[in-house]
C-alpha cells in the first residue's frame, strides 16, 4: 500500500522522472559512434534508434490519456516507468541492431506515458494558485536533463564502455519506479465512465481554445527547434568550430530551457499570463532572427540562442496550464495532446528550418523564427480567453466577490 508523499517531496520525485525521461531520450546522442562501430553500421543508421524513441513516444502519448483518465494516473505512471526502465536495461544487454531497436521502441512506448501522467498528477495534487510554479519546475528538470544528463552519459560511456550509461540509467528507472509506488497517490477509477477515447476527445477539445492553445505551441516550439536545430551547423559554418568547441557553448544555450521553466511558472500564475506569453513568444522571435543574422562572435550567438530558449519555453509552463483547465475530467487526455503539439514543433521546425536554409542559408531560418514566433503571439492574443476557474482564482486573489 502507498503511502503518500508531501505536495513538495511529491514535486521533486516527479521532477526527477521527468528528467529521467528526458534522458532516455537523449542519451543515445554522445553513443552512436560507439553503437555504430559495435553493431557494424553507419552513424546515419545508429542514428535511427533515435527516431525508434521519438516516434512510439509521440504516438503513446495521446492514446495513453484516455486509458488514466478512466482508469487513473498511479498504474499508468507505474505502468509507464516500468516499460522505460525494462527497456533501457534491455539495451544494455542488446546483442544486435535489430534487438537494441526493438529495445528502444519499447523505452519510447513507455517514456510517452511518463510526461502526460506527471503533468495530470500534479493538477491533481496542486492547488490553481500553484500549478503554474510546479510545472514550471518539471519543466526546468527537462532543461537539466538536456544539459547535464548527456554529459553524464558521455562520462560513463568513456568510464565503462556503451553498455554501462544504460546500465546505470536503467537501474535509476527502477529505484524511482519503486518511490513512486510508495509516495504517489491513489487513483480512484471514475465511477459512472467507461472507457471511450472518443468521448475524452469530445470533452477536452469542446472548446476551440483548446484547439487554439496547441497551435500557439506548435508554433512557438517550430521556432525555438527552428532555431536549435542548425545552432550547431551555424557555428561551425560562421565560426570554423569543431564538434567539441561547440560543446560548452551548445550546453550554455540549452541552459536557457531551466530559465524558461522557472520563468513560465512565474507566468502562468500571474494574472495577465496571456499577454506575458505573447510579449515573450515575440522577443523569442526577435532573438532567434538575430542569432542568424548577427555574426559577430560564437559568445554573443550563444548568449542570444540562451535567451531564445528562456523565452520560448515559457510555453511549456504555460500551455499545460491552460490545457487542463479547459480539460475538465479530462486532464491527461489534455496533456497527451499537448505532447503531440511539441512534436509537431519538433518536426516542423527540424523540417520548415531546413527548408529555409536550402532556399536563402541562415538569415532564412531567423526570419521563420521570427514569423512563427510571431504567429504564435497573435494566435495567444485574438483567439485564446482565460478559463472561468483562472478567472475566479484572479478575482480571490484581489479579494473581489466570485
Amino acid at each position: 500500500m502507498s503511502r503518500q508523499a508531501s505536495p513538495t517531496g511529491l514535486l521533486v520525485l516527479l521532477c526527477v522522472v521527468i528528467f529521467l525521461a528526458m534522458i532516455a531520450v537523449l542519451m543515445l546522442g554522445p553513443l552512436l559512434v560507439e553503437l555504430a562501430g559495435e553493431f557494424h553500421t553507419s552513424v546515419a543508421v545508429a542514428g535511427q534508434l533515435v527516431a525508434a524513441t521519438a516516434i512510439p513516444w509521440g504516438i503513446t502519448a495521446p492514446f495513453v490519456g484516455p486509458v488514466s483518465d478512466t482508469y487513473g494516473k498511479r498504474p499508468m505512471l507505474l505502468i509507464g516507468c516500468m516499460v522505460m526502465a525494462l527497456g533501457i536495461l534491455g539495451s544494455a544487454i542488446a546483442w544486435n541492431y535489430v534487438s537494441l531497436l526493438a529495445f528502444r521502441v519499447l523505452t519510447g512506448v513507455g517514456g510517452g506515458m511518463v510526461p502526460p501522467n506527471c503533468f495530470a498528477v500534479i493538477a491533481d495534487v496542486f492547488p490553481p494558485e500553484g500549478r503554474g510554479k510546479a510545472i514550471g519546475w518539471t519543466v526546468s528538470a527537462t532543461g537539466i536533463g538536456a544539459a547535464l544528463g548527456v554529459a553524464m552519459v558521455a562520462f560513463l560511456l568513456e568510464v565503462g564502455g556503451w553498455r554501462l550509461p544504460f546500465i546505470f540509467v536503467g537501474i535509476f528507472s527502477l529505484i524511482l519506479w519503486l518511490l513512486l509506488w510508495i509516495w504517489l497517490p491513489q487513483s480512484q477509477r471514475q465511477a459512472g465512465r467507461s472507457l471511450s477515447f472518443i468521448a475524452h476527445y469530445r470533452e477536452v477539445g469542446s472548446s476551440a481554445t483548446f484547439w487554439y492553445v496547441l497551435i500557439a505551441n506548435s508554433l512557438l516550439n517550430m521556432s525555438f527547434f527552428g532555431v536549435f536545430s542548425y545552432l550547431a551547423a551555424y557555428l561551425f559554418q560562421s565560426y570554423g568550430m569543431t564538434a567539441g568547441e561547440t560543446v560548452l557553448p551548445l550546453g550554455l544555450a540549452g541552459l536557457g530551457v531551466i530559465v524558461g521553466g522557472f520563468l513560465g511558472g512565474r507566468v502562468a500564475d500571474h494574472r495577465r499570463r496571456l499577454t506575458l506569453l505573447a510579449i515573450s513568444s515575440v522577443v523569442s522571435g526577435l532573438l532567434a532572427a538575430l542569432v542568424f543574422i548577427t555574426p559577430v562572435s560564437p559568445w554573443p550567438t550563444v548568449a542570444l540562442a540562451f535567451w531564445v530558449g528562456s523565452m520560448a519555453r515559457i510555453s511549456l509552463a504555460v500551455t499545460p496550464i491552460l490545457l487542463i483547465e479547459l480539460a475538465g475530467r479530462s486532464r491527461t487526455t489534455a496533456t497527451g495532446l499537448f505532447a503531440v503539439s511539441n512534436q509537431i514543433g519538433l518536426i516542423g521546425g527540424a523540417s520548415i528550418g531546413g527548408a529555409m536554409l536550402a532556399l536563402g542559408g541562415f538569415p532564412l531560418v531567423g526570419f521563420f523564427g521570427l514569423v512563427a514566433a510571431v504567429l504564435a503571439a497573435v494566435v495567444v492574443r485574438v483567439k485564446v480567453r482565460d478559463s472561468e476557474e483562472f478567472l475566479e482564482q484572479v478575482a480571490l486573489r484581489k479579494g473581489e466577490a466570485v
